[in-house]
C-alpha cells in the first residue's frame, strides 16, 4: 500500500537575528531557454514541473483515437495543480472508467478527491478519498472525519462588499498582519499565511470565543522539519476583513505553546489567528509593501480562469511559484506570506544548479510554528527568480523536511516585500512589481532604473 502526505502546514516562520533576511538583492531575471527542463510527454513535462505546456497537450491528447489511462492521468493531475478543475475532473474520470490497475485506480480517485477538496465539494472530496483507500492509497482517518464534519457545511459563504483594502502591519517579526473580526464580537491580528494548508487558530482564542469543534478527532499536520503538530477543527460563525463578510470558515485550533516565538531582544511574540491557503484561494490579493496595505477581491465563478503564462501552481494544497535557480529552470517553491525568511530544500539540492561547495553554519534562530527551532546550514550567493525578477540572496538558509517534499524549497518575505505583490488565485499567477526605497525616503519602480538595485538593510 502507498502512503499519501497530503497535508501539510509551512505555517508562520521567524527569525532571530537580522543577516538572513537583509541582504537580498533584486534584479531583472535573465536565463537560458536551453537551461530550462522540458518534457518529451505529458507525464515528463508533469515530474519536471513544466506544467504550462503539460496542460496545453489536451486538445492533442484528446484527439487520439486511443488515449492511455497514464497520459490521461498526468494530464489531469496536471490540470489540478493548474487549477483547471473542471478540465481536470473529465479527464481524470475518463481514466477512471477505463477500470486500471489498483495502485492506479487509487492514484486518479486521489487526485479526483483533492480537486474537489479545493473547489470546496467535501462531499465528493470525502466519496473520492473512501475510493482512494478501498483500492490501497493509506488515506488518513482523520482527514476522512474532517471531510465528514464539512460534508454538508456551505463553507467560505460570502456576503457585505466583495473587496476592500485594509491596513497591513509589518515589523518584527516580518511578516503581514491585518486586523479581523470573528464570529461578530472579537477583533484580532491576522497573519496573512500562504504556506499554511489551512486558517489556523490558538487553543486560547477559540476558547474565549467559544468555537464550535468539528467533533472530538484530532488530526496532525507537520511543521517546517516535519515535526507532527496535534491539531483540532473547528468552525468559525463568520469572519470580517474590512467590509468582506465570510460565513463558516474552518479552522484548525492549536496548542498555545506551538503558536509562540522568540524575535529579537528575547521578545515573545504570539501568534492567535492566521489566515491560511484554503482561505486566501478565494481572492485576488494586492499586498502593497510601500503603503502598507492589502487589498482583498473575492473571485468569482468567472474569475477563474487561470492564464496561459500562469506561474502558480497547487502542490500538497499549498500554492507553490514556478521559478528558476541560479538561471536555469523549473523548479517548484512553495509561496510562503508567513515566512520571513526564503529556504532551499535541503534534500533536493542534488537536483539544483547549485556548486558543490560544502555549505557553511549559520548563528541565525530558525523557527517554526510548532516550536521547532533551527541552527543549520546556509549556502552563499544563490539566485532565485520568480516573474521577471531575481533575488540574488547572499546568504540562502535550508532545511531538511522528514517527509518527501518535492518543492525545491520556500519564498519568503524577505524576497517578496521588495516588491508590490499581486496573488492573483483566479489567474494563478504572482505578479511583481519591484521598488526601491532610498536612503532620502522617496521610491521607484526598477523598471524604469533599468538596473538592478541593492536595497538598505532594515
Amino acid at each position: 500500500m502507498r502512503k499519501i502526505n497530503f497535508v501539510l502546514a509551512a505555517a508562520a516562520l521567524a527569525l532571530a537575528g537580522c543577516t538572513l533576511v537583509n541582504e537580498v538583492e533584486i534584479r531583472p531575471l535573465q536565463y537560458d531557454p536551453t537551461k530550462i527542463e522540458r518534457g518529451t510527454d505529458v507525464q515528463q513535462m508533469l515530474r519536471k514541473f513544466d506544467l504550462n505546456r503539460a496542460v496545453q497537450q489536451a486538445s492533442l491528447i484528446e484527439q487520439k483515437q486511443k488515449v492511455s489511462v497514464s497520459e490521461l492521468g498526468s494530464l489531469g493531475a496536471a490540470e489540478v495543480a493548474a487549477g483547471r478543475y473542471d478540465d481536470a475532473r473529465r479527464h481524470l474520470r475518463a481514466a477512471v472508467d477505463a477500470e486500471p490497475f489498483r495502485n492506479i485506480y487509487a492514484a486518479l480517485a486521489w487526485s479526483l478527491s483533492e480537486l474537489e477538496y479545493m473547489s470546496n465539494n467535501y462531499e465528493a472530496s470525502l466519496d473520492w478519498a473512501k475510493v482512494a483507500a478501498d483500492h490501497g492509497l493509506v488515506v488518513k482517518t482523520w482527514h476522512m472525519d474532517y471531510l465528514a464534519a464539512l460534508a454538508h457545511t456551505d463553507a467560505y459563504h460570502f456576503s457585505g462588499e466583495p473587496a476592500d483594502r485594509v491596513s497591513m502591519r509589518m515589523g518584527r517579526p516580518d511578516v503581514p498582519r491585518i486586523e479581523v473580526k470573528l464570529n461578530d464580537t472579537h477583533n484580532a491580528s491576522a497573519l496573512i499565511d500562504s504556506g499554511a494548508v489551512l486558517s489556523i487558530m490558538s487553543e486560547r482564542m477559540a476558547g474565549s470565543m467559544n468555537v464550535k469543534r468539528l467533533g472530538t478527532f484530532e488530526g496532525t499536520f507537520a511543521g517546517l522539519l516535519g515535526e507532527p503538530i496535534t491539531v483540532r477543527f473547528g468552525m468559525l460563525d463568520s469572519l470580517e476583513i474590512g467590509k468582506i463578510r465570510i460565513a463558516n470558515v474552518p479552522v484548525a485550533i492549536m496548542p498555545d505553546e506551538k503558536m509562540k516565538f522568540l524575535v529579537s531582544g528575547k521578545k515573545e511574540f504570539r501568534i492567535d489567528f492566521l489566515l491560511g491557503a484554503n482561505l486566501l484561494k478565494e481572492f485576488r490579493l494586492e499586498l502593497d509593501f510601500r503603503h502598507n496595505l492589502v487589498t482583498f477581491i473575492h473571485l468569482r465563478p468567472a474569475d477563474r480562469q487561470p492564464a496561459p503564462d500562469q506561474n502558480i501552481f497547487w502542490q500538497q494544497f499549498r500554492p507553490s511559484v514556478r521559478g528558476t535557480v541560479n538561471r536555469h529552470g523549473w523548479y517548484m517553491f512553495v509561496l510562503d506570506t508567513g515566512s520571513e525568511v526564503t529556504f532551499l530544500n535541503q534534500t533536493q539540492l542534488a537536483s539544483m544548479p547549485i556548486p558543490l561547495i560544502a555549505p557553511k553554519m549559520h548563528n541565525a534562530t530558525l523557527q517554526g510554528l510548532g516550536g521547532a527551532k533551527k541552527h543549520g546550514e546556509k549556502l552563499d550567493d544563490v539566485e532565485v527568480g520568480i516573474d521577471r525578477w531575481a533575488g540574488v540572496f547572499k546568504n540562502m538558509p535550508m532545511y531538511a523536511p522528514s517527509e518527501r517534499e518535492l518543492t525545491s524549497g520556500i519564498v519568503g518575505e524577505n524576497y517578496l516585500r521588495n516588491f508590490i505583490v499581486t496573488l492573483d488565485f483566479g489567474r494563478m499567477r504572482i505578479d511583481l512589481k519591484p521598488i526601491v526605497v532610498h536612503a532620502g525616503g522617496f521610491e521607484e519602480e526598477l523598471q524604469k532604473t533599468g538596473g538592478a538595485k541593492q536595497l538598505p538593510p532594515s
